[in-house]
């Protein structure tokens, strides 16, 4: 049978407890006040629907507030008629719960429902009176789930926080919009560089240099511009390694192999920009840890090397002023070189650097390792682009979700009569509105 008519008093059994005394009243905003008497127990319950944010329009849960009053008071401030417990004031509110499926096995009674003091100080509520709470607390709230006005209470609870939520889904709808933005800027930018891939695919190769026989003397100098020596550098293979040049180094204490050519690793162009300069000569073809003939600076063996990614304007003789120079200990760890290894095997690959710009088949050793890496360049574009195809399709489900949430508001400001069928039917779930398997 439904419950008595609000106002009117009713009882409540309690399992185990005996029989609950109620008188219900309905206050603003779709709350509902239990004053409750019973064994060991005495006070006020308020029944409240919890309309978080992103939570459905016409709320599903409720919470219980303990002690009387709309007033929007903090955590710590008491209410009027507290309910009364085995002895003890209870004070705060209890979880999240779902009026369709509540039992005494929730655990609702957690952190932010306590014991009060006269003091004003709280603990943790006592077995005895918990059990005998959760007991109430279901009966309450099963009987708040059959009233005959139900559906009233839970559209005037949505109604009273529609203004709140219409900003936070305006919030929401904004930050989307520009997050869409920038996805879709991504995917003209993944497509563009396909295109740039297909159409360096095609390009002539231009002309790159042989190797030059004759040796360059190169002065390098320390951070502070001091210097520190010359280097004999000659051109052992030019292209062998698509875009690089390997050179033979020696001088200013200094002797071994340096591999000088694009960043390969910057996958952001068709035609790889930067530079990177290895201790030594790949052995895979590639920038690998394994080089052979890796270079001595003062003495000390170094291994790895420098990536210097995007623009390279601003390498200059002193800039940067501390580069990698790494000694191998093992085929897979390091250790950093000595600090005047370092110093000047920074000035080092400085020099080498900027030699290697100053070449005039520059941009043609780029353009032999953009080939080289077409494939591979292709191939990530295209997995992005996927990546953001599906990212788009999320966003722009979410957005639409926000945006009919927000009509869904307004329409409840509106009035009853604007919040109509067509806006109750729900988007499909994200999986089978993207077309994915369930």
């Amino acid at each position: 049978m439904p419950p008595e008519a609000p106002g009117d008093l009713a009882e409540l059994p309690l399992r185990g407890f005996g029989t609950l005394k109620i008188q219900t009243s309905v206050l603003d905003h779709g709350q509902s006040r239990y004053v409750i008497r019973g064994p060991h127990i005495r006070g006020t319950l308020v029944v409240v629907s919890s309309t978080p944010h992103g939570g459905p329009v016409l709320p599903t849960a409720v919470r219980i507030r303990f002690g009387d009053g709309l007033d929007d008071l903090s955590w710590s401030a008491p209410r009027s008629d507290e309910p009364v417990v085995r002895g003890v004031r209870l004070h705060g509110f209890t979880d999240t719960i779902n009026p369709r499926t509540v039992s005494r096995r929730d655990h609702f009674l957690a952190s932010d429902a306590v014991v009060r003091r006269d003091n004003g100080s709280t603990r943790r509520i006592p077995d005895g009176a918990r059990a005998l709470t959760e007991a109430v607390v279901v009966a309450v709230v099963k009987h708040w789930y059959r009233r005959s006005d139900r559906a009233d209470l839970v559209r005037a609870a949505a109604r009273s926080s529609a203004t709140d939520q219409v900003r936070y889904e305006e919030r929401q709808i904004g930050r989307l919009e520009a997050e869409l933005q920038t996805v879709r800027d991504d995917r003209a930018a993944a497509r563009r560089r396909i295109s740039q891939v297909a159409g360096l695919v095609r390009r002539r190769q231009p002309t790159v240099q042989p190797p030059v026989s004759e040796a360059v003397r190169l002065p390098f100098v320390g951070r502070d511009g001091a210097p520190m020596g010359t280097l004999t550098v000659r051109e052992r293979e030019v292209g062998v390694l698509p875009g690089r040049v390997v050179y033979e180094v020696e001088g200013g204490r200094v002797r071994g192999t340096f591999t000088v050519g694009p960043d390969l690793y910057d996958r952001s162009q068709a035609i790889p920009r930067g530079i990177y300069i290895s201790y030594g000569r790949p052995k895979d073809g590639f920038w690998s840890r394994e080089s052979t003939d890796e270079p001595s600076i003062n003495g000390v063996e170094l291994s790895g090397g420098w990536s210097h990614g995007g623009r390279t304007h601003d390498i200059t003789p002193t800039s940067p002023d501390y580069l990698p120079a790494q000694i191998r200990l093992s085929p897979t760890t390091s250790t950093s070189a000595p600090d005047a290894t370092s110093r000047r095997a920074s000035a080092v690959l400085r020099a080498l650097a900027l030699h290697y710009l100053s070449r005039p088949d520059e941009e043609a050793l780029r353009i032999a390792a953009g080939k080289q890496r077409a494939g591979v360049t292709r191939a990530a574009a295209q997995e992005k682009l996927s990546r953001l195809r599906r990212r788009e399709a999320v966003l722009a489900y979410r957005l639409r979700q926000h945006r009919v949430r927000k009509q869904r508001y307004l329409a409840l400001l509106a009035g009853d009569g604007a919040y109509g069928p067509g806006l109750l039917v729900e988007l499909p779930p994200l999986r089978r509105a993207l077309g994915l398997a369930v």
